[in-house]
């Protein structure tokens, strides 16, 4: 018989506390910070770049700037290379770049004339299908199927969201407005952007599977945007809330589930792009007007600032947006300086783990109480 009164439910109780203060000093001992890095784009030879997208290798879609006149680029590390201009094209801007590191944007066929969706294979454009006469066309969004999204727009006014594969164009209709936009696309084939309502009196967030059309719906307020789609079919973007004086950063929880408000570091806020392991970034505004990139993760809202070096700090420099994070959650986005409105530059921010001196002593005192439960169990026996 047992000699001893120790319950078994007793133990496992303990046992399961002792376990989570495991769990929670281990997660705790693996805080993540960021190291930033400026590619080159603030102080260095790429100054006034930007930095609009970034795959699993760590390359970086963008462009450069000469003159007036916008470059592609792409960043092979903290090394850029130029991208083709295209027919006819004078400049250009990479958006998004998959992990096959084809990218897609538009080309410049300047004086305003005319801007045209095109691929990059490498430094290689192609451009793509698109409709005679039209004034603009741009290519948002690339999977790792080598789809493009993005719209088709004959006057500057009116857009019509559109899809290519290969080069060849279809167009994904809208929710009865003249205008509608395609920003991301999943791996899935899967769409996401806005589309006005009939009338022109709103814009919704959208999604498109195949030629199937949902309005996503907004947080009470009468427009909102989706700017990025994971492939586990997590959409973020924006909303107005109630009374349309605010607007929040928007999760859709999956292809069916209601906006969730992600809420903001004051203000307003966006979500620009998120990941498949489910983080998101974009910016927050303030009330005095100034915007901080920001990344929404477990831990809750991060302003990015944190992680800017101290001299760049001194100098005026703030991250203003955060465009994209990859899965491995390296974050690119814009920096502006405040002393100098006309200084513009980019920024990647690579997450690095760091143990915590405080949570590796509750490591080993969760670890000593689990191993004092454990000798409890075997306890006197009969």
């Amino acid at each position: 018989m047992k000699t001893n009164n120790y319950k078994p439910s007793n133990h496992r109780l303990a046992q399961a506390i002792a376990l989570g203060f495991f769990a929670f000093a281990v997660n705790q001992a693996q805080a993540v910070t960021y190291t930033f890095s400026d590619l080159g784009t603030i102080t260095g030879p790429y100054a006034g770049a930007g930095a609009n997208g970034i795959n699993n290798l760590g390359q970086v879609a963008g462009y450069g700037v000469s003159g007036n006149i916008y470059i592609p680029f792409v960043w092979n590390g903290d090394t850029a290379t130029q991208l083709d201009k295209g027919p006819g094209g004078v400049g250009g801007v990479a958006n998004n770049i998959n992990d096959l590191g084809q990218s897609t944007g538009y080309n410049d066929l300047g004086n305003d004339t005319a801007y045209n969706a095109i691929r990059w294979d490498g430094a290689v454009g192609t451009q793509l299908d698109t409709v005679p006469g039209t004034f603009l066309t741009f290519g948002n969004g690339i999977n790792n199927h080598g789809q493009i999204v993005g719209f088709v727009s004959p006057n500057a006014i009116n857009a019509s969201a559109a899809r290519w594969d290969d080069i060849a164009k279809t167009d994904l209709g809208n929710l009865g407005g003249l205008t509608s936009v395609a920003n991301s696309i999943n791996d899935a084939g899967q769409a996401v952007g806005y589309s006005t309502l009939t009338g022109e009196e709103a814009k919704h967030a959208t999604l498109w599977i195949g030629n199937a059309l949902t309005d996503l719906g907004t947080l009470g307020g009468t427009n909102s945007e989706a700017l990025s789609i994971n492939n586990a079919g997590q959409i973020v973007g924006n909303s107005e809330l109630t009374g349309d004086g605010i607007k929040h950063a928007v999760l859709w929880d999956g292809l069916t589930s209601a906006p969730s408000d992600l809420g903001s570091l004051d203000l307003n806020s966006f979500a620009q792009a998120n990941n498949n392991t489910g983080q998101i970034v974009g910016a927050s505004t303030f009330a005095d007007g100034n915007q901080h990139a920001t990344l929404w993760d477990s831990s809750g809202l991060i302003d990015l600032n944190n992680y800017l070096t101290s001299d760049l700090t001194a100098a005026g420099w703030y991250l203003y947006q955060a465009n994209d994070i990859n899965d491995n959650g390296v974050i690119v986005g814009w920096a502006v300086n405040a002393l100098d409105p006309a200084l513009f530059g980019s920024f990647k921010l690579t997450p690095t783990t760091v143990p915590v001196p405080g949570a590796v002593w509750l490591f080993g005192s969760a670890l000593a109480g689990f191993v004092g439960l454990s000798r409890r169990k075997q306890v006197v026996r009969a």
